[in-house]
């Protein structure tokens, strides 16, 4: 009985030692894909970042360009609307 429980206590230390084993080795895949995906995350709010500025740049030059042509517009219908008031006063 005593030889049984001698090798039981031997192969479960060297599960327990395989086992942790295992572990080292799964923290050391963890800490390489979580600094792949710090460098992944980065590239891309880079990249998300320069995308953003792009559109910020286009859309203030579109309103620059459309805005001209909206107070010429709105100038316009103000003067027809106001010609049409006046004259249907007289």
């Amino acid at each position: 009985m005593f030889g049984l429980t001698e090798r039981r206590s031997t192969k479960d230390s060297f599960n327990i030692e395989d086992f942790y084993g295992q572990l080292g080795s799964l923290r050391e895949q963890l800490q390489e894909l979580a600094a792949s995906a710090g460098k992944s995350t980065r590239w891309q709010y880079g990249r998300a970042r320069d995308v953003a500025t792009e559109a910020a740049e286009e859309a203030e030059e579109a309103i620059r360009d459309n805005l001209a042509a909206s107070l010429i517009l709105a100038l316009g219908i103000g003067l027809v609307v106001g010609y049409l008031i006046r004259r249907g006063s007289e």
